[in-house]
């Protein structure tokens, strides 16, 4: 992707210098060259900007500023800086993809392979773009780390500062900046990519802190092609025939420099707590308690009547989505100003897809309706569309997007797949066929993003052949995509079909995450397929994932190969709900079921509904009555979970089993709080059948009649039940309506 040509002209090479040019650069000629990219992170007043100039200047970076790129791009009114303007003057923040773009731009323009970002990422939200547009990771994060009284000190006492700099003014800005750096120095940190730099002391003292970061990496053998000096560096001179003596004796005195910096033993961890601006708190602090802290501060600077920037409300609400803090996000709310609100595209936008992210839509859609100019982008309604969707309101979600269209709101490639999940949800293929022509007519025929919820819904909609045709369309497949073909075969039980596809993802040099393997586990009985997919994952070193082991626990148990469901199971380093289930449902029918609940319980993890459909089935093939009462009345009691119809059939069949008909029957037609479905009539009618209750079983009988018309178990096992009975007159008449209704 970074591509660095050394041209270098026959005048500057002589032979007696070429063999060095190529051992310092580690190549000669034309070669790829990755950039060595430096961030540097700092509160106001942290003294960043001059550390930034003497690394600049001892090292050879590239100085880059995104204030600036943003400041040059107004002032030479190119396309995008009439829009950054334009944005900055709405108060809203300018997109991170155009600031990080910006920043690409200049480094893939440049000839200097070493990078020095001043003051970015500002937040995870720049972090996250920098590193899908430009592909790559900072190979150094630096962060000037200085208590809070120094800051504002050093922010009053310099000539150049803000003409709104005072106490209150700059207290708050330290408070927003730790609370949108924190993310972005945690992760540094935990990357091992962090180093802090103690920003105490004279301009000196503290470079001498930042010196051996740099002489670590240029001591490093496999860093020494990037870290050397360009060959465009305008301070290579040891090409010259003849050098004056001050410049011989500027080089001894560099390369004596260099020498002791390099026997420098530089401590630094790899990811320890250091304080952090605000009152010297440890980055122990959460992210939830940084953003706390933040919105309390907002909170008594608005009661004080000091007035709040666009720009600190939206990189909030930007917070509270990625920490899924809605608590946050309504709090900021509350603090927005109503006409900042209606007329700031950007901070409604943001505020509309926390609240529908979050599950909270009718507010979602209450800033959506509120919103003044709401068809200026897609965003707006994407969002409301995905949160319809995730709560499945299918049809408000398509209604949404047909609304689209009458308003002249022109879709994305983000608009498709939520609308394309809606049409799946509701399992109407004719809506999904209609929002696909959408998609051709728009030109997002070729998006794999697209294309991939195209293929999911058209095989959750039944059309398995529809699925196949567009993954066959799809030119580049990711894993999404494999995954999704996957899922649908085995979905509709074409198991010859899905091993083919794993086969065709393996040969086309994916590796099956865990979502494909638990899929590929889950979907096939095959004890002899199970066993060699674990030998797979135990040769990728997957096996205690969490979704992959969960599965392979869940076949061994059918199988009935319980030494080896336990064996993963008590060796598993961490467990979840789903793997107390499996082992629960792996035991449905041995007495085990019941001592590893009893273990769950224990271990403070709390069952859930499938866990009590688990163990309430256990106790059914048990015949543990008594137990299974005792289950029912703690799942409402203690973990108030109200029963489902799962729940109930399980009772059904626990009393039916046990031969109490009566008990049975009371309990759907007294407490039950809905009516009962074929799963509960279904099992009141295996029992009458096993234990000949035919007045009982005639009743279940005629509710399965109505419920499921076309299913002839039910009219055989009334026939059976007749036939035990000695009614025989009664069976030719069941017969006779199954012949009837062509069963």
């Amino acid at each position: 992707m970074w591509r660095r040509v050394a041209s270098l002209s026959s005048s500057l090479i002589s032979s007696s210098n070429s063999s060095f040019l190529g051992q310092a650069n580690g190549a000669v000629g034309s070669k790829e060259r990755t950039p060595f990219i430096t961030f540097v992170l700092g509160g106001p007043g942290s003294g960043k900007g001059t550390q930034c100039i003497k690394i600049v200047e001892t090292f050879g970076f590239k100085h880059l500023s995104a204030g600036d790129l943003l400041r040059r791009e107004i002032a030479c009114n190119t396309a995008d800086g009439a829009m950054i303007l334009d944005t900055i003057k709405e108060g809203k923040i300018v997109p991170s993809e155009v600031t990080v773009k910006l920043i690409q731009k200049e480094i893939e323009s440049s000839d200097n392979h070493k990078i020095l970002i001043d003051g970015f990422p500002r937040s995870e939200e720049n972090r996250i773009a920098f590193e899908k547009i430009v592909g790559a990771e900072p190979n150094i994060v630096l962060f000037f780390d200085c208590p809070e009284e120094e800051m504002v000190k050093r922010v009053l006492s310099r000539n150049q500062g803000r003409v709104d700099d005072n106490i209150d003014t700059i207290r708050k800005r330290l408070k927003v900046f730790e609370a949108l750096n924190l993310p972005v120095i945690n992760y540094y940190s935990q990357r091992g990519k962090l180093y802090t730099i103690n920003a105490v002391g004279t301009v000196d003292e503290i470079f001498e802190q930042v010196r051996p970061v740099f002489n670590s990496f240029e001591s490093d053998p496999k860093m020494v092609a990037l870290l050397s000096p360009s060959f465009h560096s305008t301070k290579l001179t040891f090409h010259c025939s003849s050098k004056s003596k001050k410049n011989k004796k500027r080089e001894q005195l560099n390369r004596k420099q260099l020498q002791k910096s390099k026997r420098i033993a530089f401590p630094y961890p790899e990811s320890s707590p250091t304080p952090l601006l605000i009152n010297h708190k440890p980055f122990t602090q959460t992210r939830l308690q940084a953003l706390d802290a933040v919105v309390q501060d907002l909170e008594a600077s608005v009661k004080k009547g000091i007035n709040i920037d666009t720009e600190i409300f939206a990189s909030l609400l930007e917070t509270c989505y990625q920490l899924n803090s809605i608590d946050h996000g309504i709090k900021v709310h509350s603090l927005i100003p109503k006409t900042m609100l209606r007329r700031n595209t950007g901070i409604s936008s943001k505020l509309l897809r926390l609240y529908a992210s979050s599950g909270h839509i009718e507010s979602a859609h209450q800033v959506f309706d509120e919103m003044y100019k709401r068809n200026e982008s897609a965003f707006p309604w994407n969002s409301l569309i995905s949160g319809y969707a995730e709560l499945g309101q299918y049809e408000d979600a398509l209604a949404l997007y047909f609304q689209m269209e009458e308003e002249g709101v022109g879709p994305d490639r983000f608009t498709f797949p939520r609308a394309l999940k809606a049409c799946a949800g509701i399992g109407m293929i004719q809506i999904g066929e209609a929002v696909h022509r959408d998609v051709v007519r728009k030109g997002f025929g070729n998006d794999g993003f697209v294309l991939n919820a195209l293929c999911d819904m058209y095989a959750k909609c039944g059309d398995i052949v529809k699925a196949r045709r567009v993954f066959d369309s799809i030119v580049y497949k990711d894993m999404v995509s494999w995954n999704s073909m996957l899922t649908s075969y085995i979905r509709h039980g074409l198991l010859f079909e899905a091993l083919e596809v794993f086969r065709g993802m393996i040969q086309e040099g994916f590796d099956p995450d865990p979502i494909a393997m638990s899929t590929v586990l889950s979907g096939f009985s095959s004890l002899k397929i199970a066993a060699q997919i674990h030998g797979w994952v135990l040769r990728r070193g997957i096996e205690w994932n969490l979704s992959v082991v969960n599965a392979l626990i869940l076949v061994y148990s059918k199988h009935e190969k319980f030494d080896q469901a336990g064996w993963l199971f008590h060796r598993m380093p961490d467990r979840d709900i789903v793997s107390w289930n499996s082992i629960i449902s792996g035991h449905c029918k041995h007495p085990q079921a019941l001592k590893y609940f009893e273990q769950m319980e224990s271990s403070g993890t709390s069952p859930d509904t499938i866990t009590f459909v688990a163990i309430l089935s256990a106790c059914a093939h048990l015949g543990l009555v008594k137990d299974g009462e005792q289950l029912f009345s703690l799942m409402r009691k203690k973990y108030a979970i109200n029963p489902t119809m799962e729940h109930y059939a399980c009772m059904v069949n626990l009393y039916g089993r046990a031969g109490l008909i009566d008990e049975a029957y009371n309990l759907i037609v007294e407490r039950m709080e809905f009516d009962a479905g074929p799963t509960v009539w279904g099992a009141l009618l295996y029992a009458c059948s096993v234990h000949g209750n035919v007045d009982i079983g005639e009743i279940a009988a005629r509710n399965l009649f109505e419920l499921e018309p076309d299913n002839e178990h039910n009219f055989e096992l009334l026939m059976k039940i007749y036939s035990n009975a000695g009614r025989l007159e009664d069976v030719e008449r069941v017969r006779t309506m199954m012949l009837d209704r062509g069963l």
